[in-house]
């Protein structure tokens, strides 16, 4: 099972995520509070995102990650935003679709 191994912040600020196959990637704040999953920001029935992306503060930061479980991370953003829960398997398409020389 796929599992973060450590998170860290990158020079450049992002969200840094070296897992326990030993592959590590980044993404920005502003990045992972678009794409969140929980129910104010997607459709619980349809599946459609509600979330508008220009809703979303370019300077938006991430001020805490936290696991849940053995599966998950929840995050707590800079704008108040705190209820998604991010599988790992999410995260790490997140993370990894976006490495980056400043991990």
């Amino acid at each position: 099972m796929l599992q973060p191994k450590k998170f860290f912040r990158t020079a450049d600020g992002k969200l840094g995520v070296e897992w326990n196959d030993g592959s590590r990637g980044a993404c920005s704040a502003r990045d992972l509070r678009c794409a969140c999953p929980c129910a104010l920001c997607v459709d619980e029935h349809t599946g459609v995102k509600t979330l508008d992306d220009a809703s979303v503060p370019a300077d938006i930061a991430l001020l805490k990650v936290q696991s849940v479980g053995r599966y998950a991370a929840s995050l707590t953003f800079s704008d108040g935003h705190n209820s998604g829960i991010y599988p790992y398997d999410k995260l790490r398409n997140l993370t990894l679709g976006k490495l980056t020389e400043s991990v």
